[in-house]
């Protein structure tokens, strides 16, 4: 018997050995260009661009930072991606928990198929409604500002926030609805006074998910931006690359400026991240 309970120990810690072997290896191979991009931030341009390439900078350059910054209005770019951040957070919640709640707590007829319907858009490649989608708002005279990314929000564009408020409202039990309505509630003071106040940690995971989507957000702002003045973050960094040179330690200084918010919110938040996750296997039929 002791034999075996040895034989079984050392098998867990072997197995439990190689686990974070295996984990310690991902995470160094994940970090390094992270580790780069920040090394690379505080080195001259000659070491940047050396040839074999110089490891540790030296001297340590941080005025690299102040002078990005300073170069390309950093801090206005900032602004605008919260703005966008906010607006769009406050559509996806408002909208995207509304839906989820008629798919999730109200039977209807074709509610499942629906829904299936729904969900299966995700499959459209974005780039097959780009065109449409811009000859639609340049008619609508929306194009120029922020008025195509912000304005689908609030008509429930993002059908992954509604899947996953859909997945935890089905999660609450039914009962709490029944006792509101012999009560004399209707549906929408359900959802508004005992459904939303169950869901906190749905709507945090929301409202997390889509500001990491805007604050990394390309393609959008790229498309329907005009003005320099209001570009977000994700398109402000572009204008440090120059046509012929490009100073590449400003570039990563910018870059890892722009990184390091999103880092450290993982950081903080990394349990929301996780249990976001976890929700969009949950749901039992309501």
């Amino acid at each position: 018997m002791r034999v075996a309970i040895d034989s079984r120990t050392r098998h867990k810690l072997v197995t439990s050995t190689g686990k974070h072997v295996v984990l310690i290896l991902v995470s160094v191979v994940l970090g390094f260009p992270l580790l780069w991009m920040a090394l690379t931030s505080l080195k001259t341009n000659p070491q940047a661009l050396a040839d074999p390439p110089v490891w540790i900078p030296h001297p340590f350059l941080w005025s690299n930072y102040p002078n990005v910054i300073s170069a390309v209005s950093f801090p206005r770019f900032v602004l605008n991606t919260l703005m966008y951040a906010a607006s769009t957070i406050a559509g996806v919640c408002i909208s995207s928990s509304l839906v989820a709640y008629g798919f999730s707590r109200i039977r209807w007829k074709g509610r499942d198929f629906v829904f299936k319907v729904m969900v299966s858009t995700l499959l459209i490649p974005f780039f097959a409604t780009l065109i449409p989608l811009f000859v639609m708002y340049k008619n609508f005279h929306m194009v120029g500002w922020y008025w195509p990314l912000i304005v689908p929000t609030f008509l429930g564009s993002s059908i992954f926030s509604t899947f996953l408020l859909r997945q935890f409202f089905m999660t609450l039990p039914q009962s709490v609805s029944d006792a509101a309505r012999v009560d004399g509630a209707n549906e929408f003071t359900i959802y508004r006074r005992v459904i939303l106040p169950m869901s906190k940690p749905a709507l945090a995971t929301v409202i997390l998910f889509q500001f990491v989507y805007c604050w990394n957000d390309y393609l959008g702002p790229l498309i329907y931006i005009q003005s320099q003045s209001w570009y977000p973050v994700s398109l402000g960094l572009t204008l440090i690359l120059g046509t012929y040179t490009t100073n590449w330690p400003w570039v990563m200084a910018a870059a890892t400026a722009a990184t390091m918010p999103i880092v450290i919110l993982f950081f903080f938040t990394q349990r929301t991240f996780l249990k976001g996750i976890a929700i969009q296997g949950t749901g039992e039929k309501g």
